[in-house]
Order: C-alpha cells, then structure tokens, then sequence
C-alpha cells in the first residue's frame, strides 16, 4: 500500500470515529435540536458515501446529487436556527454555506486539484460536527424539559 492510500484510509477513519462520537454524544446528551442534527449528519455523510460508490462520478466537484445533499443539509440546519433557541444550529448553517459555496467553486473552476477540493469540505464537516458537539455540551446535564425540547415556540409561550 502506498503513502496517499494510507493517509487518505487514516483521514477517512478519523472522521468516521468523529462523526460516530460526536452523533452518539449528540444523541444520549442532547435535546431535540441535537438529536436531529446528529440524524441529519450521520445520513448526508453516508448518504454520499453511498451516492459515490453507486456513482464514482459524483467524486468530482460538479457533484450535482452531493451538492443537493449538502443544499438540503444547509436547509434543515436553517430551519433548526430558526425555530429553536439553541446557537449551535447559526454556526452549522454558516458552516454549510460555506460548503455549499466551495461545492459550488469546485463546479465553476474544474482545474482545483481534487484533493484540495475534498480537504475543504472535510474542513466544514468538522466544523459542524464541532458545532453540534459545543451544543450538546453547553446544554448541561439536566436541562428542564422546555430546553431540552428546543422549541423556540414552546420556550416563548413559558416566558408568558
């Protein structure tokens, strides 16, 4: 096996394990918002893994069903920012964007080198991961149902 191989089964393995703690972290910690944060990483990373083994084009940049993925995830986070009262899911959607936009640069300049390509999204899957992690973390070991809950509407009717 050679040096590229070994690394890039490395990196691959590193982020599976984080993505595997970070999501069951998520899930035995977390309220809602977290858990559904953590569902929706777990199914866009093997969901494109999947996509990529049934089409090994979908490698490229100009990934059409990847960069539809990665729109959907950039949605579902939105909504998160945006009906909960957690922070975490602001910071994940930034993140998405961000993904979203080098997913987007990949298709307009097909000369990036793939790894670079590759090593900027793997930089914003981090970072979400991240992001859920510090949220699980900031939610504390015993938070009253209406916050473990999340729901923004919920949480305004209580402050009546």
């Amino acid at each position: 096996m050679h040096a590229p191989m070994t690394t890039n089964l490395i990196l691959a393995g590193l982020y599976n394990a984080v993505l595997v703690g970070t999501c069951v972290y998520a899930f035995v910690r977390g309220g809602r918002p977290e858990r559904i944060g953590a569902a929706v990483c777990l199914l866009a990373s093997y969901g494109t893994v999947v996509i990529r083994i049934i089409w090994p084009s979908q490698w490229l940049p100009a990934s059409a069903l990847v960069l539809a993925v990665d729109v959907a995830v950039l949605a579902i986070f939105f909504w998160l920012a945006t009906s909960t009262i957690r922070f975490w899911p602001i910071w994940a959607s930034g993140f998405m964007l961000g993904n979203v936009a080098v997913t987007i640069a990949g298709a307009m300049f097909p000369q990036v080198h793939l790894f670079s390509f590759h090593t900027g999204l793997g930089a914003y899957a981090y970072l979400v991961l991240g992001a859920i992690g510090l949220g699980t973390y900031r939610l504390g070991s015993r938070p009253d149902p209406i916050v473990r809950n999340g729901s923004r509407r919920l949480w305004l009717q209580g402050q009546r």
